[in-house]
């Protein structure tokens, strides 16, 4: 679905074809555009859901010999991956570990990212002259963000475009009083979509379901000796 399609959605959803929708430029659009890049930021930024339509490799760049090596991510980044890898001299991937800071090695490589605008992923221990690795390149598989819609033809980054249509007309209607008395049956069917969408992004590919994930506490005197 393209941005243009998008707004043709949104205005049946909220008028149906009683109104032309709007045109690409004009005040009204690039509010319900402006809506639309809201909606994709809020979705993909949940923390209790990584969405797999975000997966991407990206380079950190060239790897030089340093003491101290590190490496600016891309500013879309949401989440990253346990690994990151090099691909080095010989055409070969060597994968490390990403760590959290505090609990980063001091005897052998990881990585791991710190800081904020951007966030930057350190090496644990120098990165010598003559290591296969150096002019190599660095990547960083994880989550991040697609771009923002800003033109006509832009498609919809969405599992659903349907839901991103649905989430602006119940929030556009929320606000106006000409549509107010629709904007529960739209939340309602934007919150469908969404629990379909969840669903696509939880299930597994055919006989390898994902795993589900268990958190343990230790129950108080329970202990054995």
């Amino acid at each position: 679905m393209t941005v243009s399609d998008f707004l043709t959605q949104v205005s049946y959803a909220l008028r149906g074809i009683d109104e032309e929708s709007p045109t690409f430029g004009e005040e009204e659009a690039t509010y319900w555009v402006a809506l639309l890049n809201r909606k994709k930021n809020e979705l993909y930024t949940n923390a209790r859901v990584l969405w797999d339509a975000t997966w991407e490799v990206k380079s950190l760049g060239t790897i030089s010999a340093s003491a101290t090596p590190s490496f600016n991510c891309d500013a879309t980044l949401i989440a990253p991956s346990d690994q990151v890898y090099a691909v080095d001299v010989n055409s070969n991937k060597v994968y490390y570990d990403l760590t959290r800071p505090k609990e980063r090695s001091s005897t052998k490589r990881e990585f791991y990212l710190a800081g904020l605008n951007p966030q930057v992923l350190y090496c644990t221990n120098e990165i010598q002259s003559d290591e296969d690795i150096v002019t190599g390149t660095l990547y960083l598989p994880g989550y991040y963000m697609p771009a923002d819609v800003s033109a006509s033809d832009d498609d919809v980054p969405l599992p659903d475009p349907y839901w991103g249509v649905l989430a602006v007309a119940s929030e556009v209607a929320f606000s106006d009083i000409v549509y107010e008395d629709k904007a529960g049956d739209l939340q309602a069917k934007a919150n469908n979509l969404y629990t379909q969408m969840l669903r696509n992004n939880r299930r597994g590919t055919y006989e390898n379901p994902k795993t589900i994930p268990h958190n343990h506490y230790r129950i108080r005197g329970t202990e054995v000796n």
